[in-house]
């Protein structure tokens, strides 16, 4: 059966950071080929109401929901997963498994020593900016990071909020990429949650995406 199946696979999580990781691979995928192509992968769903409870860092439901979910992904014989929530990666560490995973932290890590960028500034869920998952992460390779103010980090968490239940207005839209200039002036701007992912910066050196480098890893 495997070898019928595309090797590729998608964990379905949430609808909004979903539908984005799969319009972009649907549209990158067609960019490099040719008009009517579309990218085979399958698309594994779950009811994310079964893990979003538990996120950030429940690992005691978490790592066994994640353990189950894998299990059925190499029974259909995906050898190469994205996952569209770049905060359940921290539990996905701790799980093991036998296929590529397009892992956020690690290929932001690879594109940074790539280009030689040795401070960031880190947007993304409060959990995320003030955790010490990344913030050891990049340590260990000599990335210094920065996080926005206190203020602004409010912000930041109330917008994916609304960008999440589908209620962001333009004027929050704007503001959320005046903030990226803001502190892309300084150093490079890390987009490290999937919502703000929606209205990042796009085709900008000094904002890195890190959804965007997962897509681009599936694509390869």
């Amino acid at each position: 059966m495997s070898e019928k199946l595309p090797i590729k696979g998608i964990l379905g999580l949430g609808k909004a950071s979903t539908l984005y990781y799969l319009n972009e691979i649907q549209e990158r995928y067609q960019r490099k080929n040719d008009l009517y192509s579309t990218c085979p992968f399958i698309l594994y769903q779950v009811d994310f109401q079964e893990i979003n409870p538990f996120l950030p860092n429940n690992f005691s439901i978490l790592i066994p929901k994640l353990e189950y979910f894998f299990h059925q992904i190499k029974e259909l014989g995906i050898s190469k997963l994205l996952v569209p929530n770049i905060t359940l990666h921290e539990s996905i560490d701790q799980v093991s498994f036998q296929f590529d995973i397009c892992h956020p932290v690690f290929l932001t890590l690879k594109y940074l020593a790539e280009n030689k960028i040795s401070e960031v500034c880190l947007f993304g869920t409060k959990y995320t900016m003030n955790s010490e998952y990344l913030h050891h992460k990049f340590s260990e390779k000599n990335i210094k990071m920065y996080l926005p103010s206190k203020e602004d980090q409010d912000w930041i968490d109330h917008f994916r909020k609304s960008v999440y239940s589908q209620k962001s207005s333009s004027e929050e839209t704007l503001k959320f990429q005046q903030l990226i200039r803001k502190y892309s002036s300084k150093s490079a701007v890390i987009i490290s949650c999937t919502e703000l992912s929606l209205f990042s910066l796009k085709n900008d050196s000094s904002c890195i995406d890190m959804a965007d480098l997962q897509i681009e890893e599936f694509l390869r």
